[in-house]
């Protein structure tokens, strides 16, 4: 029996099995064994098929990844917010190849990546789904583009999750630690999720024979299950809905309720909107970096992530930062006091000013 048919097989098995506390082990058992089985098929693919083809170099401060069935403007939209020259048409399958752009927004420099258009059964290979998804990965994050006439949002949706990847989630709220010795220990932060024989059997069936696991969440079988799996992909996401232009009132203020965001990639409605949405959901923060006596310089500001400290934004600079360091001073959102001098822990905020004192080597 070859690894689709058994994981049609258990997935019927688990369709049957009714859904209770007394099934509870059962379907934790089902749903853990197709999960290893998909793990399995997909790395015999890796083994086995070619990947290459869309590998894309990284530039800029960070990625994102445009992901849609065929034909929902995905290349409309890249053109209208980068600086690439991607190939359009009203039919499907414009994209054969990754087509990548640059946008400066606010000082960050986005790569944005036009991945070929996703069709279904893309996570287990079709139209080549699984190199279009192994981009994505890669990415830091995704925008869902909707076809109002052909939503497919849920399909769309369910190919990106078959293929490890959690949008708009962070990682369970769990820390397992092996041992030599001692069992399955188990604490639990929460009241309620799962039972601890069933958490003990999980955790049996993914190899572990002694550990700790502390658990800071209510999780249900499934989201425990991916906290044991080394191959999940945690990336935030935008849903939008392209085309809004040939949409009627009433509809669109449905779109406008349901999703992030409504949008036309061919007026330009709501593209600088969309750009904001994207900057924010990255979590990035601008930080002006400033020279003793002299202006900040708000024309390139250093780009971090959000909750980044002084000494991180010094790993972004040039030069032995932090073998020279003395202290520095911060302006801005997260300073008490204008000039507040501060050490390397110190975390910045959006639009901080930042001076280093640094030592003479």
């Amino acid at each position: 029996m070859g690894i689709e048919d058994k994981i049609q097989s258990v997935e019927e098995k688990l369709e049957k099995t009714p859904i209770n506390k007394a099934t509870e082990k059962e379907r934790a058992r089902l749903k853990s064994r197709i999960a290893e089985l998909k793990e399995q098929k997909q790395k015999k693919a890796k083994g086995t098929g070619d990947t290459s083809g869309y590998a894309v170099e990284k530039h800029g401060d960070v990625t994102a990844a445009l992901v849609g069935f065929p034909s929902v403007g995905k290349s409309t939209l890249l053109n209208e917010i980068t600086n690439a020259d991607s190939d359009t048409g009203a039919y499907e399958f414009t994209t054969l190849d990754v087509n990548p752009g640059m946008m400066d927004h606010k000082g960050a420099k986005i790569q944005v990546l036009d991945v070929p258009g996703l069709i279904g059964g893309a996570a287990d290979g079709r139209g080549g789904g699984k190199q279009v998804l192994s981009v994505v990965r890669n990415a830091e994050i995704v925008l869902i583009v909707l076809d109002p006439e052909e939503m497919r949002e849920d399909e769309i949706k369910q190919e990106v999750d078959n293929a490890g990847i959690r949008i708009n989630t962070d990682l369970p709220n769990m820390k397992i630690e092996k041992k030599d010795r001692g069992g399955i220990k188990i604490s639990k932060t929460v009241d309620g999720g799962l039972e601890e024989d069933t958490i003990r059997d999980l955790m049996r069936q993914h190899g572990y024979a002694n550990a700790d696991v502390v658990i800071r969440e209510e999780m249900d079988i499934d989201r425990f299950i991916d906290g044991l799996m080394d191959n999940r992909k945690y990336i935030p996401a935008i849903t939008a809905v392209n085309k809004i232009d040939t949409v009627e009132a009433e509809r669109r203020k449905e779109f406008e309720e349901k999703y992030d965001l409504v949008f036309s990639a061919e007026t330009g409605e709501n593209l600088d909107k969309l750009k904001d949405l994207m900057f924010d959901r990255l979590e990035l923060i601008r930080v002006y970096m400033k020279e003793k006596g002299e202006d900040a310089d708000k024309d390139e500001p250093l780009i971090l992530r959000k909750g980044a400290t002084v000494e991180e934004a010094m790993n972004e600079l040039p030069g032995e930062m932090k073998r020279r360091f003395k202290d520095a001073r911060v302006s801005g959102p997260s300073s008490k006091f204008p000039n507040q001098r501060v050490g390397m822990e110190h975390e910045l905020m959006d639009e901080d000013v930042l001076e280093l004192n640094l030592k003479h080597l």
